[in-house]
């Protein structure tokens, strides 16, 4: 499971053309893949084969029509591949506090891309399944978005973000079918808070200051926000801010303590506990685990 030529944490820079935020590639030979985290949102598609899928929620053996979402910060890797093939899309975050911050509107959507990877049980990642039907029409989608890759980006961005939107809206629904639940649209207040704190994640945000931005009393806010997000708005942050303490730890070599300063925490003790609550482990061993995968694939 080591490959050298492969960065423990993939930076959107490196990793893609600077110029695209949204891109999309099919392996069709895809080999074993070290554990690593992102600075993106990356959605997996399992075309064929088979693997040992490491990943935040756990050992898995994934199957054709599987399909995972992971937020920044949750880490996976495969081992055992034999014959795997798998799409892999992924977009810039930005896109998350701007084009995309009226996902936050929509029941589906929403419960997508914030409510149940920002949950606590799932750690930034979310698991899924199609039938094969379904799983088809992705794929349609999927290599036109492989197409419009490898041409010229600006003249297309449109059809990038179109194409985008389809295919996660077909995720949306397929979260939404196997959960039961009845959805509504979210407050306009929730989802100008959402872009708020994803704008500016370090902000000293209060919830009294935070619900004054949205205009809306504080306790009305906080059941309107869990509602449509899955956590309370300082919940939220939180997470927002743990997103950006993995990239820290990765990325620099900040004493643990400046990491958390520099994530919105004043108190380095807290983010030490805030982070082993929400990530398995401490910063420490978090930064420690992933120096070593480098070491051992050099």
């Amino acid at each position: 499971m080591r490959n050298s030529a492969i960065p423990n944490q993939l930076n959107w820079t490196d990793y893609h053309q600077s110029v695209r935020r949204i891109t999309a590639k099919f392996n069709p030979n895809h080999g074993n893949y070290r554990i690593h985290d992102h600075e993106f949102v990356e959605l997996a598609f399992v075309v064929s084969g088979t693997s040992l899928h490491h990943s935040v929620l756990g050992d898995s053996r994934p199957s054709s029509g599987d399909v995972f979402l992971f937020r920044p910060g949750a880490w996976h890797g495969y081992a055992e591949v034999k014959d795997f093939s798998i799409y892999n899309c992924c977009f810039d975050t930005a896109l998350l506090g701007r084009e995309l911050s009226w996902l936050a509107d929509d029941p589906y959507l929403g419960r997508l891309l914030w409510g149940i990877p920002l949950s606590a049980k799932q750690h930034g990642m979310v698991s899924l399944h199609f039938k094969p039907q379904e799983f088809k029409r992705c794929c349609k989608l999927l290599d036109e978005l492989c197409s419009l890759s490898q041409g010229d980006y600006l003249s297309h961005y449109g059809d990038h973000l179109g194409l985008l939107l389809q295919i996660l809206s077909l995720l949306a629904r397929n979260a939404s079918a196997n959960s039961g639940k009845k959805l509504s649209p979210s407050h306009r207040s929730v989802v100008s808070a959402i872009k708020l704190i994803d704008d500016a994640p370090t902000d000293p945000w209060t919830l009294k200051s935070l619900a004054a931005r949205v205009h809306i009393e504080p306790t009305y806010f906080t059941r309107l926000f869990h509602a449509a997000v899955g956590l309370p708005p300082m919940a939220y942050l939180t997470r927002r801010r743990l997103e950006l303490a993995t990239s820290l730890l990765r990325r620099d070599n900040f004493p643990v303590g400046e990491v958390g300063a520099k994530a919105g925490w004043l108190d380095g003790n807290y983010f030490s506990r805030c982070f082993r609550k929400h990530f398995g482990m401490t910063p420490s061993r978090y930064r420690a685990r992933f120096k070593a995968e480098i070491k051992d694939a050099g």
